[in-house]
């Protein structure tokens, strides 16, 4: 593998604008199948701002086979003769809008910050929602005025009114399916729903389906499940399959918080759902990133991590990332072309959470470790001592997990507001013994700190 620095800059597109995409992609000249799985990223030392996988043939991308070139989508106009075929589909990670229950009135937490400045939590990232046909976070709490909360350890809750942070940060669709989403009991889920609803924000609850056209014309579907069972994800996809979806994410909410990699059952379950005809496998609740596969035809994402996450004032970790796949529409069905990753911190400032998630600086050394996250390169030194009240839970990712609660009965609780003492980012040691991975880092040269 090589390592390129592209002069392009990704493009801030307001909203009212064709979905241009900027920057500079390299991309080899045929397509054809990756190994499954990524290997060893940390090798690369990157020159990295953005890491890019095409779906190529086996071996080191080499560069003579990849012909520098900028590529954007078809640009969307009113009476154009063909429809759009090229389409952008960003994913990020856990979303709490608001706050702890009993942290609600400390000055730092999120709705002492943030107020009512809907535009400013996605304000660093929004040059690249903005420009996408499509974003995708995990909503990790509620939005409500009812005040009663479960009896739970940890309870996050915002105003209806923070709905409109996501339509300001072009969000276009969330899951629900998480452990926070009864934190107020059902009141609270029916006033989320509401208020995602009034706000244009597509909404898939826990064990549910949704269908999703975007504004280019691309046809979404979602399979979301906090209670994962083999039979209800085959049903769900085929659902979606039957109504016509285009791209089919499957959205989970599993494994252990603080945990680097996912369990064997995950590994297990996130692949039965790529065989079942997903092409995106989406999961949350680790808080921290965990390794990505890509094999030519499916992504999983097996930790998204924290991303504009108030449920925590100074999270250990503030590693987090975009994750944006590109799409083709051709003659045989829909194909993905491209996964570019966008290293990002959750906060804009150093050393606490400002509820700002920022792209990394290109070079950085956060850049290189998130890099070795998502390959499954990072091994964090042995785990520190944690309070017991924040120990990680056990594993909740496996097929045999509970049959869905009922409307009336809150889930039990997997999260907590102060994560389990995650050992410091810098002190990661890669694992050693692992394949040089088949993917092309780009320089964006959009790094803002």
């Amino acid at each position: 593998m090589r390592l390129y620095s592209g002069g392009g800059k990704r493009q801030s597109s307001p909203r009212s604008l064709s979905r241009r995409r900027g920057g500079k992609h390299l991309q080899p000249a045929r397509r054809g199948r990756l190994r499954r799985g990524v290997g060893a990223l940390a090798a690369c030392g990157a020159a990295l701002m953005m890491a890019t996988v095409s779906a190529g043939g086996p071996g080191t991308l080499l560069a003579e086979n990849l012909p520098a070139q900028t590529l954007s989508p078809a640009k969307h106009i009113q009476g154009a003769a063909e429809p759009q075929a090229r389409f952008v589909l960003s994913f990020a990670g856990d979303c709490t809008l608001g706050a702890e229950h009993d942290s609600w009135n400390r000055s730092g937490n999120f709705p002492d910050v943030v107020g009512t400045d809907y535009a400013y939590p996605f304000s660093g990232v929004l040059s690249l929602f903005g420009a996408d046909d499509f974003t995708f976070v995990n909503l990790e709490g509620v939005l409500t005025d009812y005040h009663v909360p479960a009896q739970k350890t940890y309870r996050f809750r915002g105003p209806p009114e923070y709905a409109q942070i996501l339509t300001e940060g072009s969000v276009e669709a969330v899951t629900l399916a998480n452990n926070h989403t009864l934190d107020y009991g059902t009141q609270g889920l029916a006033d989320t729903r509401a208020a995602l609803k009034s706000a244009g924000i597509a909404a898939c609850g826990d064990c549910e389906t949704l269908l999703v056209t975007t504004d280019s014309g691309l046809r979404v579907g979602i399979y979301a499940a906090y209670h994962l069972d083999r039979t209800r994800i085959r049903n769900g996809i085929e659902e979606l399959q039957q109504q016509g979806a285009e791209v089919i994410v499957a959205a989970f909410h599993s494994g252990t918080e603080g945990a680097y990699q996912p369990t064997a059952a995950q590994e297990s379950l996130f692949r039965y759902a790529a065989d079942c005809g997903a092409h995106i496998v989406y999961n949350s609740h680790p808080h921290v990133l965990g390794p990505m596969e890509f094999d030519g035809e499916h992504l999983i994402l097996s930790s998204m991590g924290n991303f504009c996450f108030g449920g925590n004032r100074n999270p250990t970790d503030k590693d987090t990332a975009v994750v944006q796949v590109t799409v083709e529409r051709t003659g045989s069905g829909i194909e993905l072309t491209e996964v570019t990753v966008i290293p990002c911190s959750v906060t804009s400032t150093p050393g606490r959470n400002d509820y700002r998630p920022s792209l990394c600086e290109a070079e950085s050394t956060a850049a290189e470790r998130i890099a070795r996250k998502l390959a499954g390169t990072y091994q964090a030194p042995a785990a520190q001592t944690s309070r017991p009240e924040t120990a990680p839970p056990a594993d909740t990712g496996s097929e045999t997990a509970a049959a869905a609660p009922s409307q009336t009965t809150p889930q039990t609780d997997i999260g907590t507001e102060m994560q389990p003492a995650v050992p410091a980012p810098e002190a990661g040691q890669e694992v050693s013994g692992t394949q040089e991975p088949e993917w092309v880092f780009l320089d964006n040269g959009a790094g803002i700190g």
